[in-house]
Parts: C-alpha cells; structure tokens; sequence
C-alpha cells in the first residue's frame, strides 16, 4: 500500500536473457473470423455448443484409453456373473465352438449342412479367445468359458471407448458423458455386451462404423477413409454376423449420397461433386462386398458344399414359408417394455430425441453448429446432419417392431444409439434450462455460475443408472441358479462321486504353505471320468433350454435331453468325428441325416434326441408353485428313485407379482410379492 504523495518505481520484465518473461498473449482470431477474448475455452468444432460457462474450464472427459479400463472393469464383471438370457446363443454358438474344440456338444438344425443357416465363420472367429488363453495356462473348460466372455467384453468395452471418443470431438463433451454413463450403467449394456451372439458382435460394428460416420463427410482423403471404414465395419456386421443389421447403415449411405456434410457446394460445383460422392461410395460398397468371399468359401469347407449362411438366413426368413413366425409371436408393445426394463427412463429420452431436437431448433436455434448462425448455401444444416444421426435407433426399432415374432436380442445392434439418443435429449434439455434461466434472470453470468443444470444432468444419468443395477442385480439374485448348480455340479458332486468309487483328491505338495488361516481345498483330477465303464450321465428336462454350455461340464460326464411335453424341434447330441490328419478336423458338420432335423419346428422323430430318465445319473430340475405336472413333466424331486443334493431359489414369475419382479432392492424390500421355486440338482439313490 503506498502513502499519498509517495513516489514509486517500476521496473519492466527482460524480454531478452535468462530471466525473460514471455509476453502476454494478445486475442486472436477463430477460424470464423471472431475475436476470442482471454481465458475462454476455445470453441468446440462439434454439432452441438454450449452456451453457458464458456469462460469456465469445460468438464473432464475421459481420455480413449481411461474410458477403456473403466468400461472393461464393469464388462469383466458381466462375464463372470451375468447370465445367459438366450439358448440361441448356447445352442448356436457355444456348443458349436465347444465341438469344434473339444469333439462333442449339441447341433441345432440351424447348424445342419441342409440348412446352413449360421456361419461357421462367425463362431471360429471366437475360437481363439477360447482357446489361446486356457491353452497357455493350462487350464479346463470351464476357464475357457469365462476367457471368451472376458474377451467379448474387452472387444466391446474399445468400441464403445471408441465410438465416446468421436462423441467427444464431433457432437459435444457433455453429450460424450452422458453417453458413457448410459453404457456403463444399463442394464441392457450388461447382458449384450458380453453375449456370444451376432447380434452382439453387429452392435460392436455398429459402434466402430458410427465413430467414423460421424466425422464430417467430405472430399478429402481423411473424408474418403471415414466413407470407406464406415462401410467396412457396417458390411462385417452384415456378412459376418447378422445380415439385417445392414439397415442401420442407410441414414449414413443417405447422408455420404445426399448432404454435404463437412463441405459448401455451390449449385455450379453439385454435379461434380455428386459424382465424386457416388464414384467414392461405389468403389466402398465394392471392396466391403469383398469379405463375402472368405467367409463363403470357409463357411462352404465347413458344411461340405457351396453354401452362404448370410444369405440362407436372409431367405429362410423371408421367402422359404415358415420363417421365424414359427417360434413365437409377440404384441407391438413388445420391444417398448423390454427397452424400459433395460434402458429404464433413457429410452423415453431417446424416443423424444428428434422432437427434442426440433424444439431446440424452434426455441434455441444457437445451440447447434459451429458457427451458431444460418447454414450458407450449398451447406447442410448441423439440425439436419444431427437428426440424420439420431434416426438409426428410430428406423431399427420401427423394422424390429413391424416384425411379428421378436426377440430382446434383435434389439442389440442399436443399443449404444439408444444411449446417444438418451445423451443428446438430456443435453438439448439441458439448453432448454438455461436459455429459460436466462430469460428469467437476464444474467448470462448467474446462469455460469449456478449448479442447477448440473444438478439436473447428473440426475438425468445417475437415476437410471441406479434403477439399471438393481435390475441386473434382480436377474442375478432370481435367475443364477443354472450357472449355480454346474459350478456344485463339478466342485462338490463330481468330487464325491469319485470318492465314492475309492478315487482320492491329489495331494498337496511337500512345499506346500498355507497363507494365514487359509484352509487349503482339496483338487481333484477329473481324468478318470473318460474312463468309466458307465460314464455319468447329467440329465435335463423341462430345463433344456437354461442348460448354460458344455464349457461348464466336465469332460467325460454325458449330457442327455428326456422327453419333454414340448413338441418343437430339439438340439441333439453331435456325433464325436473320427476324422485325422486332415485340415477341417470335424466332418459331422458336412453330414446329413435322414429324420434328424427340419426346418419347420416340429419334434424330430430321430430316437438320439433323448434318453430314458433310468440312464441318468443326475437330473436338473425345476419345480415352481405355478407348475401342473403331467406323465412326461413329473415333480422328479418327489420320485423315490432321486434325492435332492442341491437346490437354489429360482423365481416364479409367474406367480409373482409384477412389481416384485422388476428389480431386487436391499433389506429384502419386495420380497412379500415374490414366490420362489426351487432349482435342484438331483442324484439317483444308490440301489
């Protein structure tokens, strides 16, 4: 502080020399032209701008490989605990690879040489995952399950970090995070991301192709390579996975086709530029077409003749006369109360997301686009490259729900647009917020300052967070029973049974130390199983199509189906190939056989679809409150010939009551509507 009339000196900063100080840097101008005064962020190139705050540090993204770890942490648990919702993808996919790799396991008639209807392609693809690790480390089947989900669930956790990433630098930081929080948190993120099924993989193309489609198009090599990958990732989902899934690429055919995406073209310039979009567009096509060779001719090696499953799928479905209306049809509702039970409130933000988008363009017409102003002529609207994003997960739900027989695993592909539709509505809403703020105060600076839109963000992705992990904790807790009796089925029954034949646990080593108070379990060798005079027999009924995989069983214990009142067509057991010395080392897959399958659903009459209940040595079954039994579907647990050696829980659903069902909460909240049924692993009694 200096006292009146007290001279003082001031001295400058060297601009030369050790002790020089770099100037203080002067407003420079954007690309557009505008001064950017000191200390505001620099404006972001994507769709969407924010309005408020812009001279506060922006909020903290992720980078690629952080969004990464955290998405794969989440995923690694999904592989271990989630449980399978499908036995398409047991008996499709699982028990093909396992006979691929072990020489025995389940065929559907989707898998006979006749039909050709699933690619081999597809499934040896996973071979690998499956294989390489518990190879390496020496370890059974059972870890090789677990390795090809952890494996699935990495490949998925780098595409969705991927398709974030583009997020972050083509629409907007904030709109990025909330898309992460969808797909950390959904419940429908969970079961997709780890499943072993086409489905699956095509909402990993899907994701890879939009981080490239949503790069601005445009003439450039870096525009040529967006159209290229794009196309490439959407036609792998296609040939290679499942053939429908080519649908979600069109609003991007559309918009490389049609818009001009990153680029002003006068009126005089159209006709060549048009050409070049469609030359470019033409020779993309072409070489993605190109990966239909490879996967024909090991698709052709594998069944034993000529044959496309991409296209034999397309053509069961659409013109053989039964298509996929023979196994079940289900109301319009469908899919919208499977997408809540998944998805909970961000599908309702994801259907209004073009509406939402269409009152920002009325109310808040800034938010969008780099330079906030018109788009000139010969340039697309950022309204219109936005909406054109949006409108994948509308034109998949539309097709899916047009179709009478539906799946909840048809809706796969399109459940990471689900959750960027959700991220764009909440932002938009987010915009809506702070122009009325605004309005009302006419203070730009409050409304900086305020936490009232963070507040409302954070709430918009946190709550169905929230309602998503007591969802999957309810399927855990009702429906992780099957899982849970192979895993006593092999550490506690298999064990015994050896015992019980006079076999003894391998012992310790004399080096062995105990850590702490560690009470060391004993191991067994499984290898006397392959030996026995009457292998063990594990038996299923009425809960065939719960059975989670022959990766789960040991190997030398028979699986066997007993006839159940269920008329429809049955998987059988594969016939183990004898053939050596040859490059395809399973030549049942090329067999055709008379009475063993057909493409109409109806139970076959080959006598190896089923066994007598007196060969089974173990028998899972299910008894719940609301079942009738008859001759064929009998209460096994109450016959004298069988003893109860472990039983889980398994809901009722249908006796219970709605409400009940829909999630688990701690402190055993809803558990007065719940009625359990009991999940057993029997054991014939010894005679």
């Amino acid at each position: 502080m200096s006292l009146p009339g007290t001279e003082t000196i001031r001295f400058r900063r060297p601009t030369t020399g050790p002790n020089a100080q770099k100037a203080a840097e002067e407003p420079k101008k954007d690309e557009f032209g505008s001064m950017a005064p000191l200390g505001f962020k620099k404006r972001h190139q994507g769709l969407l701008q924010d309005q408020v705050g812009r001279n506060r540090p922006g909020p903290f993204v992720p980078t690629l490989s952080y969004a990464f770890r955290l998405l794969w942490l989440i995923r690694t648990v999904a592989a271990m605990y989630a449980v399978i919702s499908d036995c398409d993808e047991v008996f499709n996919f699982f028990e093909p690879l396992h006979y691929f790799q072990y020489n025995s396991g389940f065929q559907t008639w989707e898998l006979s040489p006749e039909f050709a209807i699933r690619s081999w392609t597809y499934v040896l693809l996973h071979w690998p995952l499956a294989h390489v690790v518990p190879k390496v480390l020496s370890v059974g089947k059972r870890p090789a399950f677990f390795a090809l989900r952890i494996s699935l669930g990495a490949i998925c956790s780098f595409c969705e970090a991927k398709f974030f990433r583009t997020v972050v630098e083509t629409i907007n930081d904030r709109v990025a995070r909330y898309l992460l929080f969808g797909l950390m948190l959904s419940a429908g993120m969970w079961t997709a991301s780890v499943a072993f099924l086409p489905s699956s993989f095509c909402m990993y193309t899907t994701m890879i192709a939009s981080a490239y489609w949503f790069h601005p198009a445009t003439s450039t090599p870096t525009g040529v390579k967006r159209a290229y990958m794009a196309t490439f990732a959407f036609a792998v989902g296609a040939i290679v996975g499942w053939p429908f899934s080519a649908a979600l690429g069109i609003p991007f055919l559309l918009e490389q086709l049609f818009l001009t995406g990153g680029e002003v073209v006068l009126p005089a310039q159209k006709g060549v530029w048009m050409t070049k979009r469609w030359e470019t567009m033409g020779k993309a096509i072409g070489l993605a077409a190109g990966i239909a060779i490879p996967v024909s001719m090991i698709d052709s090696w594998a069944y034993g003749r000529s044959t496309f499953p991409t296209l034999n799928i397309v053509t069961y479905n659409l013109f053989s006369g039964n298509g996929p209306d023979l196994y079940g049809t289900s109301p319009t509702s469908f899919y919208f109360a499977n997408l809540f039970l998944n998805f909970n409130f961000l599908l309702p933000l994801a259907l209004i997301s073009l509406p939402a988008l269409a009152i920002t363009y009325k109310f808040d017409y800034r938010r969008l686009g780099k330079t906030q102003m018109k788009p000139k002529e010969g340039e697309t609207s950022p309204y219109t490259l936005l909406a054109v994003r949006l409108s994948p997960f509308y034109l998949w739900l539309a097709i899916l729900t047009a179709q009478a027989h539906k799946e909840e695993r048809f809706m796969f592909p399109a459940y990471p647009l689900l959750c960027f539709n959700a991220a764009v509505t909440i932002y938009l809403i987010r915009g809506w917020i702070e122009t009325y703020y605004i309005h009302v105060t006419n203070s730009p600076y409050n409304a900086s300052r305020s936490s009232i839109f963070s507040i409302f963000t954070l709430l918009a992705v946190l709550i169905p967070g929230a309602i998503s992990f007591f969802r999957v904790g309810g399927s855990l807790y009702f429906y992780h029973a099957p899982f849970d009796i192979v895993h006593h089925f092999q550490y506690k029954s298999i064990p015994s049974y050896l015992s019980d034949m006079g076999y003894e646990p391998i012992p310790l080593p004399e080096n062995y130390q105990p850590y702490g108070n560690e009470i060391p379990k004993p191991q067994w060798d499984l290898t006397p199983l392959k030996n026995l005079e009457n292998p063990i027999t594990l038996c299923y009924g009425t809960e065939w199509y719960r059975y989670p995989s022959s990766y789960l069983i040991p190997e030398g214990v028979r699986v066997r189906f007993i006839k159940t009142d269920f008329d429809g067509m049955m998987p059988r057991p594969w016939e183990p190939s004898n053939t050596t010395g040859t490059v395809w080392p399973r030549s049942e897959t090329r067999v055709i056989k008379e009475r063993k399958f057909n493409g109409e659903n109806k139970a076959s009459e080959d006598p190896g679809t089923y066994v007598d209940s007196s060969e089974c040595t173990y028998l899972v079954s299910l008894t719940l409150p609301s079942t009738s039994h008859t001759q064929l579907e009998q209460n096994w647990a109450e016959k004298p010939e069988w003893e109860e050696e472990y039983c889980k829980g398994f809901l009722d659903a249908a006796s219970t009551k709605w409400w009940a069902r829909l999630v688990w909460l701690p402190g055993g909240l809803l558990e007065k509507g719940r009625v359990w049924g009991d999940y057993c692993l029997l054991r014939r009694k010894a005679e």
